[in-house]
């Protein structure tokens, strides 16, 4: 029978954690043991990991690693069944103890023999033992014949085991957490163990930490979520704690008092000050990341949206994806920046999900650390393996994404040859290209059949003056025209959408009325569904928004950087978006950290950060007549500088997405170079922001 126990697990974790590094001698000096036990001990590790067909184990120069690993070694160990993994006494007694606690009134003896996958004369020979465990807490075995046994005591000391099994036996939780028989456990519709709980917690957890600007370290958040699954299962039988003396503490926890506000609402719990008092004397050693006084991720953020797009760019590049086109993954990296930047990190011990991730994810784990560079400046520090671990997560669901979401054009083909050959043409676009082919018309139809929902029109022939991008392709869709029109939906398309809600409060409301009859309740509704609506439908500045013809001035004349940036900001100046200081601190800013802001050849955004002079949102874009250096390399010099002023973190994101966007298509570059006016500028803005949103 392939069993393991709790030395062989930390036997092949070790090896693991430590591959090509340790010999026999060596484990058996770290585990305390004898070399021939751990022979033995090896022998049934291997034949228990290659039985179940996850790994091997090797041995180079006589020192082991881990092998062919078909699934994630944490996960594995940390989801054994019972039945693979055998429980000593002790063991045994904490796994009796949580069934127990899970318990309403009576467990029988064969119930528990069989979840821990032992005998009924087993679990009788631990009844002894158990009482004594139990004692520790002034909690007993209450056995009662031909029904069973259950716990005696009060509420706070049954929760004091809980934490303390927490706290010194949390691997031995985690496997009792993932058998099947804890999963299904429940008394009447109430689940021990809920997935749907977990989920909500967490979410919660993290409401109340966004609410508190407090947030705790992964072990702290992985202890108060455990916790609370245990403490809101017990509330939810009528199990509140009767009473419970608060410890002496210097100040008041925000984060634990809108938590427990939280919980109470979401479950339908009653507020209890013995609950709350608790679970305050619970928290007390929970450790909180610290803000790192070097930067304020909160004035910075522009700065930190930039260097997560170029970023994002050198992967793009690295990996040959458009990584660059998810605004998602830009929105969702940039926060995750400013999150460690600002806090540092945590680690994630043995988090076996992230772990199996990066073991699949080598090759992405490689380019992401061969392109860390640009993040270690901005930080002054290291990126550690752990903080590389997320990053590479972040890419990794944009590159599933990619693989799920094709990028839809919506077209219209010109065609002069006649109705056969163009449905003929049509039907091989649409086989080999995920395209939306809105018409099939001759050419002289084209100007009344424009909309603004086209993406660009693909035909047969010239067209003179039209207002969309075109491609021109021959009849017989040449190997050359596939590799063009390759191109052009790449630059077209964009991997995320956005879209209106339609706002259906009036028609909810109506379906609700006749249901609840409390005018209180009805209100908050109509406020929660109009909130709800409301972001759902909040519109997002774009690019074009900003940049309108007043916000861009062209053929200006500056003899250097500095006073580029100046003729570039007077316009915002003049208009009360920026003051003086400003000004001042982007240049500041960029003789201390360099240029930064310099995103593509001869493009340059300089900003500095929020609340440093900064009034209002805007943009202001120039066109040098004659391009300076900056001292930005091979993207020098520098023929347009735009300048951003942002008032948070949110609304100018989109627009600024767009923009570093654009510079990556030549048809637009050389488009805003041949501009005569800030009209015709703006009007290539807008119409190529069109195209790629």
């Amino acid at each position: 029978m392939l069993i393991l126990y709790k030395r062989t697990c930390e036997i092949i974790k070790i090896i693991y954690e430590r591959p090509n590094e340790l010999d026999i001698k060596a484990l058996s000096q770290i585990l305390n043991i004898s070399v021939k036990t751990i022979q033995a001990d090896i022998q049934e590790v291997n034949e228990f990991l290659e039985g179940k067909g996850i790994a091997y184990l090797k041995m180079t120069d006589n020192k082991f690693y881990v092998d062919k690993i078909s699934k994630s070694i944490y996960q594995t160990l940390s989801t054994l069944s019972f039945y693979d993994y055998k429980l000593s006494k002790d063991e045994r007694l904490v796994v009796e103890s949580l069934l127990l606690i899970f318990t309403h009134e009576h467990v029988t003896l064969l119930n528990i023999a069989d979840f821990m996958y032992v005998s009924r004369s087993t679990v009788i020979g631990d009844l002894k033992y158990l009482n004594k465990f139990l004692n520790k807490y002034d909690l007993s075995v209450n056995a009662q014949t031909n029904t069973g046994i259950c716990i005696n005591g009060s509420e706070e000391n049954i929760r004091d085991l809980f934490v303390n099994i927490l706290f010194r036996y949390g691997d031995l939780y985690e496997l009792f957490s993932h058998q099947e028989q804890a999963k299904n456990m429940k008394i009447g519709d109430i689940r021990a163990i809920d997935k749907d709980t977990n989920i909500i917690l967490q979410n919660l957890i993290s409401e109340a930490e966004k609410y508190s600007e407090m947030q705790l370290t992964e072990y702290s958040f992985n202890m108060l979520w455990n916790y609370l699954c245990v403490a809101i299962f017990r509330m939810r039988l009528g199990k509140y704690l009767e009473s419970h003396k608060l410890e002496k503490q210097e100040t008041n926890n925000k984060l634990i008092e809108r938590l427990y506000i939280l919980v109470c609402q979401h479950f339908d719990l009653e507020l209890n000050k013995n609950e709350l008092r608790y679970l305050e004397n619970f928290s007390k050693g929970f450790g909180y990341l610290k803000k790192n006084d070097s930067i304020d991720g909160s004035k910075e953020i522009v700065k930190i949206q930039t260097i997560t797009r170029l970023f994002i760019m050198n992967l793009s590049k690295a990996l040959d994806l458009p990584l660059y086109k998810d605004y998602e993954l830009f929105q969702s990296l940039s926060n995750h920046l400013e999150r460690i930047f600002i806090d540092g990190f945590t680690s994630f011990n043995e988090n076996y999900e992230i772990n199996f991730i990066i073991e699949k994810y080598a090759p992405i784990k490689e380019v992401v650390i061969e392109n860390i560079d640009i993040l270690e400046q901005y930080a002054k520090r290291s990126i550690c393996e752990e903080e590389i671990a997320y990053i590479v997560i972040y890419i990794c669901a944009s590159i599933e994404k990619m693989k799920t979401q094709k990028t839809v054009c919506n077209v219209i083909l010109i065609c002069n040859s006649g109705i056969g050959t163009s449905q003929l043409l049509k039907s091989k676009l649409l086989e080999r290209f995920n395209l939306n082919i809105m018409n099939v018309l001759p050419k002289h139809r084209l100007k009344d059949s424009l909309r603004n929902d086209i993406d660009f029109v693909i035909s047969t022939v010239d067209l003179d003056s039209v207002s969309v991008p075109y491609i021109r392709i021959s009849p017989q869709l040449t190997d050359s025209d596939f590799l063009r029109m390759r191109e052009m939906i790449d630059n077209c398309g964009s991997i995320n959408s956005t879209k209106l809600c339609k706002n259906d409060c009036t028609d909810i409301m109506k379906k609700i009325e006749p249901i609840i009859k409390n005018d209180e309740i009805l209100e908050v509704i109509r406020e929660s569904l109009n909130s709800y609506f409301e972001r759902k439908n909040r519109v997002v500045l774009g690019l074009s928004d900003l940049l309108t013809e007043e916000f861009i001035e062209l053929d200006v004349e500056a003899d250097n950087w500095k006073e580029a940036v100046k003729k570039a900001s007077s316009n915002l100046l003049n208009k009360g978006y920026i003051t003086e200081s400003y000004v001042e601190s982007i240049i500041r800013n960029t003789e201390q950290n360099g240029p930064y802001y310099v995103i593509s050849e001869g493009f340059a955004i300089p900003h500095s950060e929020i609340d440093d002079g900064g009034i209002k949102l805007g943009f202001n874009l120039i066109r040098l007549k004659n391009p300076v250096v900056f001292n930005a390399g091979i993207y020098d010099p520098i023929k347009y500088v735009c300048i951003i002023n942002a008032v948070d973190k949110e609304k100018h994101l989109n627009a600024l997405f767009n923009l570093i966007n654009l510079l990556q298509i030549s048809e637009f570059k050389e488009a805003i170079n041949n501009a005569k006016s800030s009209i015709d500028m703006a009007q290539i803005i807008e119409l190529f922001e069109r195209r790629i949103q």
